[in-house]
């Protein structure tokens, strides 16, 4: 039997809410599961994402394949990290899952923003140079 962990959509119409489970993969999305691991509320402003690492790690090591949703997720949260420990036959007692850090949007400005910005950074540069050129004249 293959076993797969994949997510299983729970909550009401417009506002799903997920549970990580460990399921065989010939079952339904919505099927009986194995062992529920893990839950994902996408519906926050900041997604909750929550598994329980030591479950996740026993069935990863046993053999189980994440998809590929659950398997972004827990790179998000860092159990993938650790997982990738254990198979390089590297000790991880003592270790927790340590999330990564949140990739920051880089904001594409359009023409009219670059002018205004432009047109800022010369006039920041002009009110320097004029007490500059003043300051000798005085003395």
């Amino acid at each position: 039997m293959a076993t797969v962990i994949r997510l299983a959509r729970f909550g009401k119409r417009h506002n799903p809410i997920y549970r990580a489970v460990v399921i065989d993969n010939r079952k339904a999305r919505d099927d009986s599961f194995i062992e529920q691991v893990g839950f994902y509320n996408p519906n926050l402003k900041k997604a909750d994402i929550r598994f329980d690492q030591e479950k996740i790690l026993k069935w990863l090591s046993v053999g189980a394949q994440p998809s590929d949703t659950v398997r972004n997720l827990l790179k998000q949260v860092g159990i993938l990290d650790l997982f990738h420990e254990i198979k390089a036959g590297r000790s991880i007692e003592g270790k927790t899952a340590t999330p990564r850090p949140e990739k920051k949007k880089a904001v594409k400005l359009g023409p009219k923003a670059l002018a205004k910005i432009e047109a800022e950074k010369a006039a920041k540069e002009a009110a320097e140079a004029a007490p500059a050129a003043e300051a000798p004249a005085e003395a």
